[in-house]
């Protein structure tokens, strides 16, 4: 699932395949009217914006396209030539098997590939200029308006984004308050909740707490208020740290071996060593919303 640093990455990769005016020579979308087709067919791209884990783009016609791609959405960029040719590759679609070995570190994982995307059924919009075309795979949420999505609902209703620039810790602790008072609300859930705070999702969730040594089913109505300063001072170190390493949230040395949970401290490594005081890492699917990866002597309860 794509998170706000991730989507923040796409989002420019998006911005630099429209860039210097590139007008749009084709759209293929399988619900989008003809009024709008033909507004952004010849226009150019005037900005991109995420908003959390939303990407909206405005073209020069006025048109906007909101994004969210929730688990499943992802963005390839191809050129033109090799799309016309037939030649540019889908993301691949993973099938699992199961362990052989049951002492096998990880199970088997089997890649398969539409060799020609515009022969995949995962397409859901395709934007062709003179030498670049972007598709969008299994994204749920494609939305064309005239009015900017960013005075709408869900994005009207987004707590602060902690990519933002204008990120105001205050108004997320203040937000937080609100929500979690007479509840019992865990920390683990409240920053899954877009509208205390936009742009965490499972990932970085798992991480943000182990880095702030915070047990993760722990009452916010029971938080001091050291330790919520703490937390959302913390929250944009890490977010941006993700963004400037592609999704890492943890730094590795040269002499490290590379493993697919090497880049994070928690998340997806439960069974194995923390990378800090070599106890277990564990994991809970039932206490909040989502599977939630903890220390239990980093992050004691």
């Amino acid at each position: 699932m794509s998170e706000g640093p991730e989507v923040k990455i796409i989002a420019d990769k998006i911005h630099n395949a429209l860039s210097g005016k590139r007008t749009i020579q084709g759209i293929l979308h399988s619900n989008i009217d003809k009024e709008t087709k033909s507004k952004i067919i010849g226009s150019s791209m005037e900005y991109v914006k995420t908003y959390g884990k939303n990407i909206v783009v405005k073209f020069s016609s006025g048109v906007y396209l909101r994004n969210h791609m929730m688990m499943w959405g992802k963005w390839r960029i191809h050129d033109r030539e090799e799309y016309d040719l037939g030649s540019a590759k889908s993301p691949p679609r993973y099938a699992y098997r199961e362990k052989k070995d049951k002492n096998a570190d990880e199970i088997q994982i089997k890649k398969n590939y539409v060799t020609d995307v515009r022969q995949d059924t995962r397409v859901r919009l395709t934007l062709i200029t003179v030498d670049k075309v972007l598709v969008q795979f299994n994204g749920p949420i494609l939305q064309f308006s005239l009015d900017d999505p960013a005075f709408r609902e869900p994005i009207k209703s987004l707590g602060p984004d902690g990519l933002s620039g204008n990120y105001d810790k205050d108004k997320v602790q203040a937000i937080l308050k609100f929500k979690s008072k007479n509840t019992n609300m865990l920390i683990a859930n409240a920053l899954l909740d877009q509208q205390i705070i936009s742009g965490i999702g499972n990932k970085y969730k798992s991480e943000i707490l182990f880095l702030n040594k915070i047990y993760p089913f722990k009452k916010v109505i029971s938080m001091s208020e050291y330790e919520l300063n703490k937390l959302f001072v913390g929250i944009p170190k890490v977010l941006i740290y993700g963004y400037k390493t592609k999704g890492r949230t943890r730094p590795t040395t040269g002499k490290e071996k590379t493993l697919r949970d090497s880049p994070h401290w928690v998340y997806r490594r439960s069974g194995k060593q923390c990378w800090i005081c070599k106890a277990k890492i564990v994991s809970e699917k039932k206490l909040t919303t989502r599977i939630t990866f903890w220390c239990p002597i980093c992050q004691p309860a």
